[in-house]
């Protein structure tokens, strides 16, 4: 097929970025020809350079309307499937199919799908071909929240396994030695998280840093990685939580280095609320740290816990203001090795058997088989 792929930030940073990355790769592999356009919301050399056939800068609202506008009549009639990675460009896609009777797809992510949208954002939602939803609790509950919900499809965000990989705990630490002087954690028992530090915050580092201060153990180290407008305020925490020295930040940490950040882990943590505007998918810094070998703490009231296989654990999902159960599940890991290492080699197998990037490429095609098939019963 001849496909429009049209985003925010395809070259920057984010979940939805490297998610459009991961669909644009698996798109190309079927054998698409894939044009790909980006709509440039942030701003600097971005993560990934090359991916997009053209960027267009956002600008202001009233500036990124007309960009819709202009790509809407350019698409008229070149392509057979528009293809949008995120509903806020919705409107793009009812354009298209309204002008040329092109069909569209919505990527969709609970955080702004489960969530009140403007009449007419929800109008064009609901004129949608086929949905692709990253977990199956956005699935689950957009009847809740949307007036009626197009044909919809489960595509997990992927995880690259040749790059996320074990690696020897041992070898990790000492990468780590290298690349950040810190040369004191042997014998130490390693929590890390890996997100965006948002506002508002929801990624669980503050109630990672409670559980630890609750267990007032000098062995504990948090790496916290991670960039964002929360930074301030979480390196006032830990000085107000007297963690100074066992709390360590990376800032955005380069992409080769985030699988050695993993692998040093003991356990990596993230802990999001749920509720309406809120929550996480499957979370890419959980998945990753599991192909990576390292067991996983998620919170239980979004889509984190479909990250672990109930026959073959690999993590623990908690209540995410749980403090108390915070604590003790560390506390449970630090005392048994035997554990970490059970849940880790759990992980690796679970990434391999649900979110390896093949897994992801055939389940695309699937998608796309699927939506085919009801777009020609349509056209019958």
């Amino acid at each position: 097929m001849r496909i429009l792929f049209l985003g925010f930030d395809i070259e920057g940073y984010g979940g939805i970025a490297t998610y459009s990355r991961y669909q644009i790769a698996a798109l190309k592999r079927l054998g698409h020809t894939t044009t790909v356009v980006s709509i440039d919301k942030q701003t600097g050399p971005g993560l990934a350079q090359g991916i997009a056939d053209r960027k267009v800068p956002f600008g202001n609202r009233f500036a990124a309307v007309a960009t819709l506008v202009r790509e809407a009549a350019a698409a008229r009639g070149r392509y057979d499937l528009v293809m949008l990675n995120h509903v806020y460009l919705a409107g793009l896609g009812w354009l298209v199919k309204k002008t040329s009777g092109t069909p569209f797809t919505v990527n969709v992510y609970n955080i702004d799908i489960l969530a009140k949208l403007p009449a007419l954002r929800e109008a064009a939602f609901a004129a949608a071909d086929l949905v692709i939803a990253d977990c199956q609790y956005t699935i689950d509950w957009m009847p809740k929240y949307r007036r009626f919900v197009p044909p919809t499809g489960l595509l997990y965000d992927p995880v690259d396994v040749g790059f996320f990989k074990p690696l020897a705990k041992g070898a990790a630490r000492a990468r780590l030695a290298a690349d950040y002087g810190w040369d004191d954690l042997a014998g130490k028992f390693v929590v890390t998280t890996v997100a965006a530090m948002l506002l508002p915050p929801n990624k669980g580092q503050r109630q990672t840093m409670d559980a630890i201060a609750k267990l007032d153990d000098p062995r504990i180290v948090y790496i916290v990685v991670g960039s964002g407008p929360d930074r301030a305020d979480l390196e006032a925490y830990v000085h107000a939580k007297g963690l100074d020295g066992r709390v360590r930040f990376t800032g955005r940490a380069p992409q080769e280095h985030l699988p050695v950040l993993y692998a040093a882990a003991d356990v990596a943590t993230l802990i999001a609320r749920g509720g309406p505007g809120w929550g996480e998918a499957v979370p890419l810094g959980l998945i990753e740290a599991a192909a990576c070998g390292t067991a996983f703490l998620c919170g239980n009231e979004d889509g984190s816990p479909e990250a672990i296989d109930a026959a073959d654990p690999c993590g623990v999902a908690l209540g995410p203001l749980d403090v108390d159960a915070i604590a003790d599940a560390l506390r449970t890991l630090r005392d048994d090795p035997a554990l970490c290492m059970r849940m880790g080699d759990a992980g690796v197998r679970t990434v391999e058997k649900l979110f390896a990037f093949e897994r992801y490429v055939e389940q695309q095609e699937r998608l796309l088989a699927r939506f085919v098939t009801a777009n020609a019963a349509r056209a019958a």
